[in-house]
């Protein structure tokens, strides 16, 4: 009979090595938990990635991009723990995404694609919700930082 620590080792074996090996790979990979420290930078990013995607996919596509190119930027030889596997991780959802997201795309550019939702998401969440008095001020900051990495990303693509 196989004692629990070694069936849990065993377990955590497999799943380690469905990652390296090009197995399934849940959409959860990305979340902040398993960015490495060295990319922290690339955390709020990908935060406004994962709350903006069902508004508008190609804008969470291009926050994704902007996200790997920084990651790149930050340790380009991938010489970080961790930092390979997740830049091969995130390449290969934009791969995977990206037809998808151009189909789906509303402006002609993508340039143009984030500044309206950038100025749509301004003027319908962020000013409204400066202007209340009683404005939760938690919720007024997660705002200004969406906003300020949408504008992020905006700059990056008109370079």
């Amino acid at each position: 009979m196989a004692s629990p620590a070694g069936s849990s080792a065993n377990y955590l074996r497999r799943l380690s090595r469905t990652y390296t090996t090009g197995g399934a790979l849940p959409t959860e990979v990305l979340d902040n938990e398993i960015v490495p420290s060295c990319l922290a930078e690339v955390v709020p990013i990908l935060r406004v990635a994962n709350e903006i995607e069902a508004q508008n996919p190609r804008v969470a596509f291009l926050c994704r991009f902007h996200a790997f190119e920084k990651a790149h930027k930050l340790d380009p030889n991938s010489t970080n723990r961790g930092v390979r596997q997740f830049k091969t991780t995130l390449l290969k959802r934009l791969e995977r995404e990206n037809e998808a997201t151009i189909a789906a795309r509303k402006m002609e550019s993508d340039a143009k694609e984030v500044q309206h939702f950038y100025q749509t998401y301004y003027e319908n969440y962020v000013k409204p919700l400066d202007a209340t008095k009683q404005a939760d001020r938690v919720q007024l900051a997660e705002a200004y930082q969406t906003a300020g990495v949408l504008f992020e990303v905006l700059c990056a693509v008109t370079r």
